[in-house]
């Protein structure tokens, strides 16, 4: 956590509790969360905080790289936490936790559509879906 809290102050920006407190929420879940969501457990929490608070610290982590978002069915926007490291997401069907999953063998996949189609791949967003390990064993 400490590397959250030392990007969300700089640039003229300040590592508010309240910040810090949405963003302790995303690491400790580990599954999509959305705004909503996201603010319940606060509130449960006893935390007093705003709606349109946990929305604009949403933006921030998102573009400050620590957080992804995806498009759930009901159309809302759903979170989840991230490392800065470029990954993808295996999320699993049963409880919804999200781990993250390195990209080396599509650096392979890139390299050989590189050479036997000359398609220099620019950009991808990949998500698996399965069980986890902790829901494999039940």
């Amino acid at each position: 956590m400490n590397e959250i809290s030392d990007q969300l102050h700089g640039k003229g920006r300040y590592a508010t509790r309240t910040r810090e407190r949405v963003a302790q929420v995303l690491h400790e879940e580990r599954r999509y969360l959305t705004a909503h969501a996201i603010h319940e457990l606060l509130v449960a929490r006893g935390i007093s905080i705003s709606l349109s608070t946990v929305y604009r610290t949403l933006e921030l982590l998102v573009g400050l790289g620590v957080a992804a978002t995806r498009g759930e069915e009901s159309g809302e926007i759903s979170y989840v936490f991230c490392t800065v490291q470029h990954h993808h997401h295996a999320v699993c069907r049963m409880c919804g936790r999200v781990e993250e999953v390195g990209c080396g063998p599509l650096a392979r996949f890139a390299r050989d559509l590189r050479a036997g189609q000359g398609f220099e791949l620019e950009d991808h967003a990949i998500e698996l879906y399965g069980r986890c390990s902790r829901c494999t064993k039940h």
